[in-house]
């Protein structure tokens, strides 16, 4: 354990040096360093050991061996790949064929006057600001001899040093550098040839992907010289045919890319076409391809190549290992987890009674724009009766008008409802027509949510929101163009947090155009179709005049041309009229001609019938899931609180009994609800409901309830358990719900892994949560122990650490795997499946931190209920960490919000630290005169 703890110092410390210096500096330190690997060789070795010593080889013991085994099997995955995985980068032109990758590692590259022989560094070389850097190299060559190449200085951001210092008189001052303009950085190096030795200066931009060699005149001899990656010859080749490039209508902002490529393998007789995009890798041979980047002229495309054959599939199969142990563990009759069971039986026979009150307070926030009310919104009936209108969503589907409006309402602003200064109290449905007929009126207004406040302070707004108006200049230019353009065409595990959120935002910005221009509004079946191709009413065929037997409607609407165009300029404006008379009349007919028009003119049996769309529109306005996850969270909490108290009792109580059951039985009343939601979504979509992320998430919550109710005779506790579980999951659906994909922009990151990543170490965060809950009881009901109620005290003590460590157990389990699928995540999205940034490095602490903390029961100083109580509170602050210092404090990591200067640490939490802290040391004095009878 004492080996571990040490492990873990040394890899939280690795990422606050990567946060003060850079991630070359950490390498250097730490995850490159033999010491460090060393060090984690030792961890296996040590644990073989105590296998043999703790008799895990036993059939009783199989769980905890096999999934204590998989990290042995990650590691021999990860030495495979450290030492004979690579990746690299591929440039291709249209119509070129290249054969040549070029590594992601920088290496010193030597070229003779010949040209025909390159000399390589046998390893690839990093440079620190803190660590020694020097190297020496040693070249014999065949043409000219001995070279040797040996280190002087590395320049960090040096960009000005060759145009500031190229005269004789300045070379010795190279300690300059512009920390506030990012460049290249210029390695400084000897040259010794035939007894001379002569300086040179190579510059390194680790933002090309390919780098030039650069001549080098050693008196009468020229020599070629680079430090950057090196070539790799495949031993087949890839021809760009094609390179697409999708934007953002009206824009030069980059939605997404592909790559259509034609792989030549002479030596096996093939030549075939392949696709590459986001989440659509092209494997062969070992090597498997990632689109990545692109030319500036949009003519070349960039690949992130990675070969890694054997350490993935062993590695994946140590998540497969990881994910049966851990099963056992919770399933398994014989685990220790199982006999808590027991455990927590026999204490509760020994019991005699306790009160116990816990008060949890949970608020939800309203949420409203302005709190004024001026005007008449849109009818809200008439707004039902247009969100029954079909239409045709970018995908082909066919779709009620309330489910877009519900969709571009989430994505614009993550809100439903909103109280608009000058329109009132709005829903989705009479916001999303709102936007139509007044598209002035909402440029202006903040609607668009902006969630990282460093993209905030560059569009210069304050608070959530920011109006559309705000993100084009005088010019009418995108303010964010260039930032957007520049952070698509990096791959996605070099975006930043920053660079994400623009890439969202601009999606947010192109809806929200897309709408009060009426693009979205695809409403009107488009003549003589050959694929039943809908419309919108701006676009050029909706000018086309209409024929045919729906002409007799023009008698009553009088236009001049009879079209699709004028028809919703018709119905716009007679709603425009009708939002200040209040009288509908005249828009609900010509309503009723368009959906007539959409009944007439396409085949019937392609459309959803009117029934079903009435379903549909009873669906949206239910928001089945939303409501559940609270009423989940209520009877949870209030079952939990009364199954405690019930325990604690020395007599029964009628009532509390009575309570119980009720509120069991409103579980099961929710859980009905549940299935009548899901029910609803089978029918709605026309197959199963678990075809996308979102619907895997209800149908895991639907899952878990099941669960628990299949052992609701044995334990109230475990069925509170499973609500609260529910409300978990139902929390992150509901996020993913809320940023739907609602145009043909792909998200940088689409990917069924991502989802079920964050859904389990969301549920296992939820679980450590309730475990610091419980821990802190239990430190809490240490203070109040005294000699006359010790054994009582000591009985409820003994319970709870049981029903923690069940707790705990499960929470450590989830956020394991969890851990490890955004690990799977990460290399189907661009190749790495671990790259020990700051989030995934604090992850694996809170999986390690959380396991020794469950090992405390073999260390004889650490059994006690007291200490293990503890842990479950302390350990807790490693979740905080993930989520609150990488996020918001470490500004140099990928999953980073923080800006260069990061927020102050508020005094509330400083006093809630001061105060557990107190605590703590409360209850350690105060046990520390008493015998330890409470061992776990």
């Amino acid at each position: 354990m004492f080996l571990l703890a040490i492990f873990i110092i040394i890899i939280g410390s690795a990422t606050i040096i990567e946060n003060t210096y850079d991630t070359a500096t950490t390498k250097m330190l730490i995850y490159h360093a033999k010491w460090f690997e060393l060090l984690m060789l030792l961890l296996v070795v040590l644990f073989l050991g105590n296998s043999i010593k703790k008799r895990l080889f036993r059939i009783d013991k199989l769980p905890q061996l096999i999934f204590h085994f998989s990290f042995v099997v990650l590691f021999i995955g990860g030495g495979i790949t450290r030492y004979f995985g690579f990746e690299a980068n591929m440039h291709i032109v249209e119509n070129e064929s290249v054969n040549v990758l070029y590594t992601s590692k920088p290496y010193f590259q030597l070229r003779t006057p010949d040209a025909t022989i390159e000399y390589v560094s046998k390893r690839p070389l990093y440079f620190s600001q803190i660590e020694n850097n020097s190297f020496h190299l040693e070249f014999e060559t065949e043409a000219i001899g001995d070279i040797e190449i040996t280190y002087q200085d590395y320049i960090f951001n040096a960009q000005d040093l060759f145009y500031l210092h190229s005269t004789e008189e300045e070379k010795t001052d190279y300690k300059t550098r512009n920390p506030d303009k990012e460049g290249p950085n210029a390695l400084i190096i000897n040259v010794t040839y035939s007894s001379k030795t002569q300086e040179a200066i190579l510059f390194y931009d680790d933002t090309k992907y390919i780098q030039k060699f650069k001549p080098f005149i050693f008196d009468d001899l020229q020599l070629e010289m680079i430090y950057g990656p090196k070539p790799i010859d495949l031993p087949f080749s890839l021809q760009l045919k094609d390179f697409t490039l999708s934007k953002y209508p009206g824009t030069n902002i980059p939605s997404s890319s592909e790559s259509k490529v034609v792989l030549i393998d002479d030596s096996a007789n093939l030549k075939e076409e392949h696709l590459i995009a986001k989440n659509n890798v092209l494997d062969y041979d070992g090597y498997r391809f990632f689109q990545t980047s692109y030319d500036d002229d949009e003519k070349g495309t960039i690949l992130t190549v990675n070969y890694d054959y054997y350490g993935t599939r062993i590695t994946y199969f140590g998540y497969i290992l990881m994910i049966i142990g851990a099963l056992l563990i919770l399933l398994s009759k014989r685990s220790h987890f199982s006999q808590l069971d027991n455990k927590i039986r026999e204490v509760r026979a020994r019991r005699k009674s306790i009160i116990m009150t816990v008060l949890l307070m949970v608020g939800i926030h309203s949420f409203g724009f302005s709190q004024n009310s001026i005007q008449n919104p849109i009818n809200v009936d008439h707004a039902d009766q247009f969100g029954h209108l079909l239409v045709q969503t970018y995908d082909g589907r066919f779709s009620s008008v309330h489910s877009l409006a519900n969709d571009v309402v989430h994505k614009i602003s993550g809100k439903d409802h909103f109280n608009i200064d000058g329109k009132g109290e709005m829903d989705a449905m009479q916001l999303f027509l709102d936007m139509h007929v007044d598209p002035d009126f909402w440029k202006f207004l903040k609607i668009i949510v902006v969630r990282e406040q460093a993209l905030r302070d560059i569009l210069g707004i304050s608070g959530k929101y920011a109006p559309f108006s705000v993100f084009y200049n005088e010019s009418n230019n995108y303010i964010l163009e260039e930032l957007a353009q520049r952070a698509f065409q990096k791959k996605a595990a070099d975006q930043s947090t920053l660079e994400r959120e623009i890439i969202k935002v601009t999606e947010r910005v192109n809806i929200f155009s897309m709408t009060i221009n009426g693009t979205l509004l695809q409403v009107f079946p488009e003549q003589d179709s050959d694929n039943n191709k809908w419309i919108s009413w701006n676009e050029e065929l909706a000018f086309k005049p209409l024929s045919g037997s729906i002409l007799m409607l023009n008698s009553d609407l009088k236009l001049a041309e009879f079209n699709y165009s004028n028809i919703m300029r018709s119905y716009l404006i007679s709603t425009i009229s009708a939002r200040e008379s209040n009288d509908y009349s005249t828009t609900n007919k010509i309503l009723g001609y368009i959906h007539s028009i959409q009944r007439q003119l396409a085949p019937n049996e392609l459309l959803p019938s009117e029934r079903k769309i009435e379903m549909e529109v009873l669906y949206n306005k239910s928001k089945i899931f939303d409501h559940l996850k609270y009423v989940y969270l209520f009877l949870g909490i209030a079952l939990l609180l009364l199954t405690f108290i019930e325990n604690f009792r020395y007599t029964p109580s009628k009532w509390i009994a009575l309570s119980i059951k009720i509120l069991v039985t409103f579980i099961i009343a929710a859980f009905v609800y549940q299935t009548f939601g899901m029910g609803m979504r089978w029918y709605l979509g026309g197959h199963a409901p678990w075809s996308n992320g979102y619907e895997v998430l209800l149908m895991v919550a639907w899952g878990g309830m099941l669960a628990g109710f299949s052992v609701i005779k044995y334990s109230k506790i475990t069925l509170a358990s499973t609500a609260l579980l529910a409300f978990f999951i139902l929390l992150t659906a509901g996020h993913s719900y809320y940023d739907p994909q609602l145009t043909n922009l792909s998200p940088v990151l689409k990917s069924y892994w991502l989802i079920i990543h964050v859904a389990i170490i969301t549920i296992g965060y939820g679980f450590l949560g309730l475990s610091f809950l419980l821990g802190f009881i239990n430190i809490t009901l240490h203070l109040f122990k005294t000699k006359k109620k010790q054994e009582l005290f000591h009985l409820v003590i003994q319970e709870l650490s049981y029903i923690n460590e069940k707790l705990l157990t499960i929470g450590m389990l989830l956020t394991a795997i969890g851990t490890f699928i955004g690990c799977i995540w990460a290399n189907e999205s661009w190749g790495t499946y671990w790259s020990w940034n700051a989030k995934q490095t604090w992850s694996l602490i809170i999986v390690l931190i959380y396991g020794v903390v469950l090992h405390f029961k073999y260390i004889p100083k650490m059994k006690s209920a007291l200490a293990f109580n503890i842990g479950s509170v302390i350990s807790f602050g490693s979740v905080l960490m993930t989520f609150v210092g990488v996020n918001y404090y470490f500004s140099k990591g990928l999953h980073s919000y923080a800006s260069d200067d990061p927020p102050i640490f508020p005094l509330w939490a400083w006093i809630a630290i001061i105060t557990l802290i107190a605590l703590i040391i409360t209850a350690i004095i105060k046990e520390s005169g008493q015998k330890k009878e409470d061992l776990i």
